[in-house]
């Protein structure tokens, strides 16, 4: 059922590289590409991902790390071996379960506000050095504020931050996500790449020796408590930097180019308390979700409702997550859904960024973490008299099918 139609005069989306208008909530698609269905519906995407047991990550290259290498050896059985242990981002079952559960404590609503001194004296820090005679990439100053909060929550914090943060924008400017081989791929190439070393030797392994002599309260604390190798517990932390520190660098630049482009938005940011300020932030979200896809597997035929008529889904299909389609579904997003209405009405137990952490089992944990800090960022950013020289350069990433933006130029105002 459509909710009521928000106020007019809203502003729009920026980012669309796949006009999907019109295109039917439930499609399958054949010829170029692989065979999938794509899904455009945020109820219909919302009933696969609620489906712990029937499907399987396929997205970001997870079924080519997962089947491992098969290794014949004379007179033994085949063997299926793995470099890397896979990260959290691709577990199933039980396994997922019990490292999700060990995980929630780090994400709890407590200690996420537990957080918020520390954020709102790094982005004073990071925004006071604006001088009105020469601009800064926003892009690298919200990766200064990415990486502390996820130093913070993750354990890396044996080591320089700004060194960090120089060597995972080396790592992942330009495709953090990799092209072709997906997430674990360039993770198991990168092993030996120069930058991923340097990442390893000056951030990672001081951070285990320093857990292991005082375990903290921390990611890195509980995954060697967990009995994982130091390789493993490289491969969480990037998987943390690409799902973390880069997707929120992401955000606070493509808000950030919302608000500097519409002077009303600016304004009514600027007067909201902090709900509102979050709540616009969340309505900057579902328009503009930084991961434009998720791909599932279908273990087993799974049936969904698609406008009011059953349909099945084969066991073994590519399901296609469209979600910058499904937030912009009429039937849940209410009245000019492709528009920036912040407070717009959505029906109950619809989450106000729609489907931008994603939905069910694999939903980002660390949502309440990055709505806050772009919060307390943007916030001191716009407690200045700031201005852009013009827009941001906007790229496509091949596997998220999200944006990358960077030169949004940004200075004080003469």
């Amino acid at each position: 059922m459509s909710s009521p139609a928000p106020h007019l005069g809203c502003p729009v989306r920026k980012l669309d590289p796949d006009d999907s208008a019109g295109r039917p909530p439930l499609e399958h698609v054949r010829g170029a590409g692989p065979e999938r269905y794509v899904v455009r519906s945020f109820d219909v995407a919302r009933q696969v991902l609620r489906e712990p047991e029937g499907t399987t990550q396929a997205g970001f290259g997870a079924e080519g790390v997962l089947a491992g290498t098969q290794t014949p050896r004379p007179g033994r059985p085949t063997r299926t071996r793995r470099a890397m242990r896979p990260p959290i981002l691709f577990l199933e079952g039980a396994q997922h379960r019990d490292q999700r559960r060990a995980a929630a404590r780090f994400f709890a609503p407590k200690v996420t506000e537990d957080y918020r001194p520390m954020m709102e004296s790094l982005a004073a820090q990071l925004v006071g050095g604006l001088r009105t005679d020469r601009a800064v990439d926003l892009s690298q100053l919200s990766m200064g504020m990415a990486v502390e909060v996820v130093a913070r929550v993750v354990g890396l914090t044996a080591s320089s931050r700004r060194g960090m943060s120089r060597r995972l924008s080396s790592l992942f400017d330009g495709d953090p996500l990799s092209s072709g081989s997906g997430v674990l791929g360039r993770l198991r190439a990168a092993r030996t790449g120069t930058a991923t070393a340097r990442f390893y030797w000056q951030d990672v392994k001081p951070a285990i020796r320093a857990r292991r002599r005082a375990p903290q309260e921390d990611v890195i604390s509980q995954l060697l408590a967990d009995g994982f190798r130091d390789l493993d517990v490289l491969t969480e932390c990037l998987t943390y930097g690409a799902a973390g520190m880069v997707t929120t660098r992401e955000f606070i630049c493509v808000a950030a180019w919302h608000l500097f482009d519409d002077p009303d938005l600016l304004a009514r940011y600027r007067a909201g308390d902090r709900d509102a300020r979050q709540a616009l932030l969340q309505e900057t979200l579902r328009l503009e979700p930084v991961v434009g896809h998720l791909y599932r597997r279908l273990r087993a035929p799974l049936a969904v409702d698609v406008d009011g008529a059953e349909q099945t889904l084969p066991a073994g299909a590519l399901v296609d997550l469209d979600l910058r389609a499904a937030n912009a579904d009429e039937a849940t997003a209410g009245g000019e859904p492709l528009s920036l209405c912040p407070g717009r009405p959505l029906p109950r137990a619809v989450p106000p960024a729609l489907m931008s952490f994603g939905d069910g089992h694999h939903r980002c944990p660390g949502a309440p973490i990055a709505i806050m800090e772009s919060e307390i960022f943007l916030s001191a950013l716009f407690a200045q008299d700031v201005v852009a020289e013009g827009p941001p350069r906007v790229a496509w990433n091949p596997v998220s099918q999200g944006y990358d933006l960077d030169r949004l130029m940004v200075r004080r105002a003469a």
